[in-house]
C-alpha cells in the first residue's frame, strides 16, 4: 500500500513537472520571434499580415537591427513592450555591443510601442521632425486601440519620441563603427513622418512603410506625395530593400513600381468618380478593384485608402 501511494505521488509529481515545462515551452514559443540575417550584420523579423482588429497582437510590422563594429542601431520596435523585449533579447543573443540608436521609420503604432524597452543611458532615438507631434496627436487613439485589442493599460502604452530629428529632403549619417547608416526624411507620403535607413556597407535600404510587399499598401498621408517619393527612391543605388511589411527583396524596383501602379490607378479612378459626381460609398465599392487579386487584406485596406484620399481630392 505504501509503495502504491509512493508510486501514485511520484507519477503525479512527474506529470506536474512535465506539464509545467511543456506549458512554459508553449508560452515561450508563442511569444518568441524569429530574426533572419538578410545581409551581413542586418537582422530582420517579418511581422504577420494581419489587420489592427481582433486578430492584432502587436507583431505585424517588420523590425530589426544593424550591427556595426562598435554599436547597434534598432530599426522599429514593434507594437508593444512585449515585442520590444523580444527584440532586445534577440539582439543580446547576437552581440553585446551597446544599442546606440533606435530609429522609428514613421508614427504608426505597430512600429513604435516597443521603444520604451530601449530607453537607457547612451541610446538616442531618431525620427522625422514631425514624429513627436504626430505621436502626441495619436496618443489617445493608440492607447484605446492597445487596450481594446492587446489588453494593454494606457500606462503601459509608452511613447518615446525621437531626440534626433530628420527634416524632409534631409539626410544624416551615423557611424556604428566601420558601418555608416544614412537616414533620409521625406515629405508627406505614407504619413507625414516617413524616413528611410540605408546601410551603405551592404547597400541595404530599410524603407519602412514606404514599401509594402504582399500586403495592400496604406495611404495615411498623401497619394500624390507617395507617388512622387517612390520616384525619388527608384533613383537610389541599393541592392536590397526591407519593406515595412512583407519579405525583404532584391527585386525592389519591381516592388516599388507595383505599389506605385496601384496608387496611380486609385488616384485616377477616384478622380474620375469625383468628376462623375459619384459618391464616396460607390467609389469605395468600385475604385481599384482590378488590383484585388494582387494584394493581401485588399478589401479592408483599399476601402480605407479611398476613404482617405476621396475627401482630399474633392478639394483639388
Amino acid at each position: 500500500m505504501i509503495r502504491y501511494i509512493e508510486n501514485f505521488y511520484m507519477k503525479n509529481f512527474l506529470w506536474l513537472v512535465f506539464s509545467f515545462y511543456f506549458s512554459s515551452f508553449l508560452y515561450a514559443s508563442d511569444h518568441s520571434i524569429h530574426f533572419e540575417e538578410v545581409a551581413p550584420g542586418i537582422f530582420v523579423h517579418q511581422g504577420e499580415h494581419l489587420d489592427v482588429d481582433e486578430t492584432y497582437h502587436g507583431d505585424i510590422a517588420n523590425i530589426g537591427f544593424i550591427v556595426g563594429e562598435e554599436a547597434i542601431a534598432v530599426v522599429d520596435t514593434g507594437g508593444s513592450l512585449e515585442i520590444g523585449r523580444e527584440l532586445e533579447l534577440a539582439i543580446k543573443k547576437i552581440s553585446n555591443l551597446p544599442i546606440k540608436y533606435v530609429i522609428n521609420t514613421h508614427v504608426h503604432l505597430d512600429h513604435i510601442y516597443g521603444n520604451a524597452i530601449f530607453k537607457k543611458k547612451g541610446t538616442d532615438f531618431i525620427g522625422h521632425i514631425e514624429l513627436p507631434r504626430a505621436m502626441i496627436a495619436r496618443k489617445d487613439f493608440y492607447e484605446k486601440t492597445n487596450l481594446q485589442y492587446l489588453e494593454i493599460p494606457p500606462e503601459e502604452s509608452i511613447q518615446i519620441p525621437p531626440t534626433i530629428l530628420i527634416k524632409p529632403n534631409q539626410s544624416k549619417n551615423f557611424d556604428l563603427g566601420n558601418r555608416i547608416i544614412k537616414i533620409t526624411g521625406y515629405p508627406i507620403s505614407h504619413t507625414n513622418t516617413d524616413i528611410t535607413v540605408e546601410d551603405l556597407k551592404t547597400k541595404t535600404l530599410w524603407a519602412g512603410d514606404l514599401l509594402f510587399i504582399e500586403r495592400t499598401p496604406v495611404i495615411d498621408g498623401d497619394v500624390h506625395g507617395f507617388i512622387a517619393v517612390i520616384n525619388e527612391i527608384l533613383k537610389l543605388d541599393v541592392i536590397q530593400v526591407i519593406p515595412g511589411h512583407g519579405s525583404p527583396t532584391k527585386e525592389w524596383r519591381e516592388a516599388f513600381k507595383k505599389e506605385q501602379d496601384y496608387f496611380k490607378l486609385l488616384r485616377d479612378e477616384v478622380r474620375k468618380a469625383i468628376d462623375d459626381d459619384q459618391d464616396l460609398q460607390l467609389t469605395i465599392e468600385t475604385a481599384g478593384q482590378t488590383e484585388s487579386k494582387k494584394w493581401e487584406l485588399f478589401e479592408i485596406q483599399n476601402a480605407r485608402n479611398i476613404n482617405k484620399i476621396f475627401p482630399m481630392m474633392e478639394w483639388e
